[in-house]
């Protein structure tokens, strides 16, 4: 869509960071996963007890899932030791960068 709007084919061999130089775009994969590294940040440094914070660390009883519910959990996706890390504001606004760009799709 981008090369689209720029008139851009594909025989012209322009890379895709230099067409989101161009169209400024923001790109919809990082965008989301910076959103879900901060409100989960957020979410674990409140003191008060909500249930957003209930439902993250729930798991069922059967350790099962329904079929056709997705294999990976909500949290799956956050490395090993987040809940400590996330409490320390600085560590998690440094850990930040390196889980947009590092993680794959």
């Amino acid at each position: 869509m981008e090369r689209s709007m720029l008139g851009i084919r594909l025989s012209d061999k322009q890379t895709l960071k230099n067409i989101r130089a161009k169209t400024k775009i923001v790109d919809v994969i990082k965008k989301t996963k910076t959103l879900k590294w901060r409100w989960t940040g957020h979410m674990w440094r409140s003191k008060t007890r909500k249930w957003t914070k209930d439902i993250t660390e729930w798991y069922p009883r059967d350790g099962k899932r329904r079929r056709g519910r997705q294999i990976k959990r909500w949290e799956d996706d956050l490395p090993k030791g987040w809940r400590s890390s996330a409490r320390d504001r600085i560590i998690w606004k440094c850990l930040e960068e390196a889980y947009v760009q590092g993680q794959p799709d």
